[in-house]
Order: structure tokens, then C-alpha cells, then sequence
């Protein structure tokens, strides 16, 4: 008897009532132009990638001296890059594998129960992986992670300290791997292997932004950053530090943005939920502020929060728990809808 992993979209208590701010009036959130890859025109050359290694040189070196792991983890988590958890647009969350054809960001300390594949690939440390690690570019698996399956990585890879892998390593191109790294199973690297500790994923991010852009200090490579992020024409994958996905929750302590032509399995818990449009979500939203439903998703399952809003088109196959839910009139809800504080049906101009 083959074996299926089973997710059920568990309902959601009534929320009780509070006395903390309320968000009545609710700005008209137009609706995001999604411009498809298939549409643009690309240009000649191709983009540098991510996580695409990076030269040496004495100026690096002196950089790498002077600053140190917790420094560069301090500047690179107060940046707007693991503020919020980020779907992209196509992103796939199956039975067993979370799939996007973008980069991939994993922050520290996360619990992922779930096999990852992206194109370019970065762990943070003390994660735990449970199912096949995917990267068709390079890939970063910072010190004392788990990963509980396969690796496969097309490009260059990184193995930190204290890593173990429970399955199969296999590189395309060249493998650095760090102290007391563990693959239970046979590894392949089509190119050289050098033993040596690879930079820590935190400070190779702050030193790449602070070499390619030829920049100095924390606050301005700070401010580079939040730059890069904002006008980042592809937008990676991003799960924030103590993401924990297992088969009950999807959950962030962070807000969470979802983008167009998603398809997820599980329930989600965030401290925001937005949906863009045209999005399946097989099983339920719970967030503690606020959430929004795009035009024309699909929600099978309840949706609770404080403040709720459901787009035109949009169909939720569950009830709707808030204290203020505002619905637009082409809406469909096939449960009940409770708005403790007020329930507006209207349309936008």
C-alpha cells in the first residue's frame, strides 16, 4: 500500500473578541500587475545569480577580519529581507516538496518538513530539512544543519561545519565542504573538493552586497540592501528565522505575502496573510492581525483574523472569523461569516 501524506484543513475556533485597534476603514488595495516571464523582452546579457561565488581578493580579506559572524547577522536580519515570509508568483507547496523557480532563502533555527526546490539555494544555520534539497544553481547549507534526504545540486556547493546529510550528495560543479560534515550515503562532485570551512551564509550575503557594490560600513550596506530587495525584479523565496512547516501548519512568526498562480497544500498561521490573485490554498488562514484574499482565489478552508478582506472573485470554502471582514459583492463564502465588530459587502471603484 503506497503511502500518502494526507493534509486536513482544520477548522479554526471563533476568535474572541478584543478591544485593540480596529482597522475599519480599509484602503482599496488595487490589484498588482503580474508581469509574466513568458512577456518580457530579456536582455543579452544574464543576470549575475545570488549566490554565485564570489573572488577573494586582499580587500575581501581584510574585510572578512574585520567583521565578524554576529555582526553580519545583525545587519542582514535588520534589513527587510527575512521581515517577511515571501511566496513568489507559480510557487508550488505539495504533498512533500515546497517548488519555485526561483532563488531560495532559508533563515536560521527553521523547522521544514517539506523538500526544497529552487534555483540558487542558501540555509541559514541550525536548520532542519526534512526531504530532498533541490538547487539547480548553487547551494549553501550552513553549519549544523540537518537534511533528511537527498542533496543535488547543479552548480557549486557549500557544506558547513557540523552538517549532516541523511541520503545521497550530488554536485555539478565544485564542492567545499567544512569540519565534521556527515553524508550517510554515497556523495559525487563533478569538480574539485576542497576541504576548508566555507564562509557562513550570513556574512557571505553582507560581504557580497558590500563587494559588488564597492560600499563600506554596516548602515550603508544596510541601506543598499533594503534597496536591492525593493527593486528586485525576480523575487526570491523567503522563509524567515524558526519557520516551522510540518503536516498541520505552515508556520511564520513574521507577515506573510503569497503571490499569483500559487498552489498550497497545508494551513497557514502568520502574523499577516496576503494573497495575490488567482491562488489555490487547500486548507485554512489564521493570522493574528490581518488578512487579505485576492481576486479570484480559491481558500478551501476557514479564514480568521482580526481584520479580513475578500477581493472580487474570490471563493472561500469555509467560514470567515474576524472582527471587521469587508467582502466584495462578487465574493462567494460557503460558510458562515462572523465579524464581531462589523461586516461591510462592497465594491471597488
Amino acid at each position: 500500500m503506497s503511502n500518502h501524506r494526507i493534509i486536513v484543513a482544520e477548522s479554526i475556533p471563533d476568535m474572541p473578541e478584543e478591544t485593540e485597534d480596529k482597522f475599519l476603514n480599509l484602503p482599496d488595495i488595487e490589484e498588482e500587475e503580474i508581469i509574466e516571464t513568458e512577456a518580457q523582452t530579456l536582455p543579452a546579457e544574464k543576470p549575475e545569480p545570488l549566490f554565485s561565488e564570489i573572488p577573494e581578493p586582499e580587500v575581501l580579506k581584510q574585510q572578512l577580519a574585520s567583521i565578524d559572524e554576529e555582526t553580519a547577522a545583525f545587519v542582514v536580519s535588520s534589513t527587510e529581507l527575512f521581515k517577511t515570509c515571501v511566496l513568489p508568483n507559480k510557487t508550488e507547496l505539495q504533498e512533500r516538496n515546497l517548488k519555485t523557480k526561483s532563488d531560495i532563502l532559508v533563515g536560521d533555527h527553521c523547522n521544514i518538513g517539506y523538500g526544497l526546490y529552487g534555483n540558487d539555494v542558501a540555509i541559514c544555520e541550525f536548520s532542519t530539512m526534512y526531504g530532498d534539497v533541490v538547487a539547480e544553481g548553487d547551494l549553501r547549507i550552513d553549519n549544523f544543519c540537518e537534511v533528511h534526504g537527498t542533496v543535488i545540486c547543479n552548480g557549486d556547493a557549500y557544506l558547513g561545519e557540523g552538517v549532516k546529510i541523511h541520503g545521497k550528495l550530488t554536485v555539478g560543479g565544485n564542492l567545499d565542504i567544512g569540519d565534521n560534515v556527515t553524508i550517510d550515503k554515497e556523495f559525487k562532485a563533478l569538480g574539485d573538493i576542497a576541504i576548508r570551512n566555507p564562509m557562513p551564509v550570513v556574512l557571505y550575503l553582507l560581504l557580497y552586497i558590500m563587494t559588488m557594490l564597492h560600499i563600506e560600513g554596516e548602515e550603508s550596506t544596510k541601506k543598499k540592501l533594503n534597496e536591492l530587495v525593493a527593486e528586485a525584479q525576480t523575487v526570491p523565496l523567503v522563509l524567515p528565522p524558526k519557520t516551522s512547516m510540518d503536516l498541520r501548519y505552515f508556520s511564520v512568526p513574521t507577515p506573510m505575502e503569497i503571490g499569483s498562480n500559487c498552489r498550497l497544500h497545508g494551513n497557514i498561521k502568520a502574523e499577516t496573510v496576503k494573497v495575490r490573485k488567482d491562488t489555490t490554498i487547500f486548507g485554512s488562514i489564521q493570522a493574528s492581525r490581518r488578512a487579505k484574499i485576492g481576486p479570484r482565489d480559491a481558500i478551501h478552508g476557514d479564514v480568521a483574523a482580526k481584520n479580513i478582506r475578500v477581493e472580487r472573485g474570490a471563493d472561500v470554502l469555509g467560514d470567515l472569523l474576524g472582527n471587521v471582514v469587508w467582502l466584495h459583492e462578487d465574493a462567494r463564502v460557503s460558510g458562515v461569516i462572523k465579524a464581531t465588530e462589523g461586516l461591510t459587502i462592497g465594491r471597488n471603484e
